[in-house]
């Protein structure tokens, strides 16, 4: 089937992308490099042309968790390319296409064999507006995350006076910083758009005033209170570098926690309502 076809050839070389990029940070060479970008263009074509059938046959990209995590695996590549073109540092490709890899490999199990994707139940634009908020406060909360980790290995590195793997590779601390906490606002702005249009959205299709009491919204309302407090503690407290990149990392692994709950909203019948 072209959708299995498609699968594997994406997952191929988004693969073949990710162990050119780390060997490329490991020791850059030309061949690791064209490796590295011919494979993250490649599986970004392949990737696009998969989900163009999808929607082709479904009248519609179905915005659920079959499909979600192939969604999102596709704007971090759009953004990280952005990113790489914009700086002209390949450094942040070693751990944010693994990312890519993982998402992808996430929506192998979901659709591998699958004749026909299902679709949701639910339409309108607030309900879009929701997911394609979400989708894009996890690219963001992903690019901030990678920052915080890379910018604690480099100041390790600092710290003990040992300037060598790392320092060799890596961006300056000042841009790593930037790029952590410029992520993380853009996601935690997507994150609050999001919100207020799943309550638009509930307050429609289920006539309630408030959603947040719902078991499944939890994980959600945890990562805002994470990243509110993350620009509360940079605006408010100077919280900058070292504390700023550990707040970045803990917000984007209860994201990843939440994935999985969140894309049960957009699966079959809602659990939510009366």
């Amino acid at each position: 089937m072209i959708y299995d076809i498609l699968l594997i050839a994406t997952g191929c070389a988004y693969i073949a992308s990710a162990l050119g990029y780390a060997l490329h940070f490991h020791r850059p060479k030309a061949r690791w490099r064209g490796t590295s970008t011919w494979g993250l263009w490649g599986g970004w074509g392949l990737h696009t042309t998969l989900l163009g059938a999808i929607a082709w046959s479904a009248g519609g990209v179905p915005l659920t968790s079959q499909v979600l995590p192939s969604l999102c695996a596709w704007l971090v590549v759009v953004v990280y390319v952005y990113l790489e073109m914009s700086s002209r540092d390949r450094s942040l490709g070693a751990l944010i296409v693994p990312i890519v890899v993982v998402l992808h490999l996430l929506t192998l199990t979901k659709l591998l064999g699958i004749e026909h994707i299902q679709s949701t139940g639910y339409s309108g634009g607030w309900f879009k507006l929701h997911v394609l908020a979400y989708l894009l406060a996890y690219t963001a909360f992903a690019i901030s995350c990678v920052g915080g980790i890379m910018y604690l290995m480099l100041l390790g590195e600092i710290q003990a006076k040992h300037f060598g793997f790392f320092y060799a590779r890596l961006p300056s601390l000042e841009v790593l910083n930037q790029i952590t906490n410029r992520a993380a606002t853009f996601g935690f702005v997507f994150l609050t758009c999001g919100s207020i249009a799943s309550s638009i959205w509930a307050f429609q299709q289920f006539s309630q005033v408030s959603i947040w009491r719902e078991p499944v919204f939890l994980p959600v309302l945890i990562a805002w209170v994470i990243y509110a407090g993350n620009l509360a503690a940079r605006w408010l407290g100077g919280w900058q570098g070292k504390r700023a990149a550990f707040l970045s990392i803990i917000g984007f692994v209860l994201v990843v926690l939440a994935f999985p709950v969140v894309g049960v909203l957009f699966s079959g019948p809602h659990n939510v309502g009366p």
